[in-house]
């Protein structure tokens, strides 16, 4: 199996109630070498889900980023049992890392539910905020980048940046960017100066959009659990910069804070084409708190996550 997204969400158990993780983690969106936040979310899901009896299938997932990880050291996980009930399942999960003097660092804590499967009484779903392309209209990442060169809307320094910074992403997952997707004319706001199609909306109403699938097959329902928490993570702590013509050199701080994933099906097959849509809600005090939904192909809402990040700008210059 080539790069699979099972590879990077993968954990070892230790014993009835601890794992580490299998592989370090990796940065994305961050030149230092701190993990991309995905990593913790995907794996504490995974741990979470190797302790739940068969027939449950996990809902909802909220937690908090306590510090960075580094990329030098694998992480412990360890779940704690919440509730065990006939219709429910909880796991709280610690994710703690060694900081190579003997002690070690909390840097990650959720809360994971699980449900058994029930009748529907009503049967709903919102639809995406626009008409997007199908993801046969869209083309690959790689392709959309040169075909942009070509068009002369971005620069070759653009798109070679774009695949150095976001390239974990894409190598796990297929992805075609929507051509409606503000984030597919910008490379995710790293081509800051394109103007976009969207650019007389205010930033609240603009929107990004990407078709995603798994590069390889992925098999266990924990592994999808863990994929799409993987996956969602993505972007959502810069999205306010993407939709406004900056990127992270434009802030001193820019990370997520906190997250609530929702998942509304008993279980979202990664190996099937996907849209996620991203939006922005808030801005103010130094926060921001956006949103990412998911649908399948038939226009079923499948999942959501929002999140509150930390958004701090440059000091001003002392004269």
């Amino acid at each position: 199996m080539g790069d699979s997204i099972v590879q990077h969400i993968a954990v070892e158990r230790q014993s009835e109630w601890k794992f580490q993780s299998k592989r370090l983690a990796e940065p994305m969106g961050n030149t230092l070498p701190i993990a991309y936040g995905g990593y913790n979310l995907g794996i504490a899901v995974n741990a979470a889900a190797k302790t739940v009896p068969t027939g449950f299938h996990l809902y909802s997932v909220m937690g908090h980023y306590l510090g960075p990880t580094s990329t030098k050291e694998k992480v412990t996980l360890t779940v704690f049992p919440s509730r065990s009930t006939k219709t429910f399942q909880t796991r709280r999960v610690q994710v703690t890392q060694s900081t190579g003097d003997g002690t070690s660092r909390l840097c990650f804590e959720l809360l994971a539910d699980f449900q058994r499967a029930e009748p529907e009484m009503l049967n709903y779903s919102a639809a995406p905020r626009m008409k997007y392309s199908h993801w046969k209209e869209c083309l690959p990442v790689q392709e959309m980048s040169e075909k942009l060169i070509s068009d002369g809307k971005i620069a070759a320094t653009h798109a070679k940046a774009f695949g150095k910074i976001f390239g974990l992403l894409n190598r796990v997952f297929e992805t075609r960017y929507c051509p409606e997707s503000i984030a597919g004319q910008n490379l995710l706001g790293v081509a800051k100066e394109v103007q976009t199609t969207q650019d007389d909306l205010p930033i609240t109403a603009k929107t990004s959009s990407v078709w995603f699938q798994s590069r390889y097959p992925v098999e266990e329902e924990s592994d999808h659990a863990a994929g799409l928490a993987f996956l969602l993570d993505g972007a959502l702590s810069f999205l306010p910069l993407t939709h406004n013509h900056m990127f992270l050199n434009d802030t001193s701080a820019c990370s997520s804070l906190d997250f609530a994933m929702r998942v509304f099906v008993p279980i979202v097959n990664l190996n099937n084409w996907h849209l996620r849509e991203s939006v922005t809600h808030v801005g103010a005090h130094g926060r921001t708190f956006s949103e990412a939904r998911v649908w399948d192909e038939e226009g079923n809402m499948v999942a959501s996550m929002t999140q509150q990040s930390i958004l701090r700008p440059h000091p001003p210059n002392k004269l």
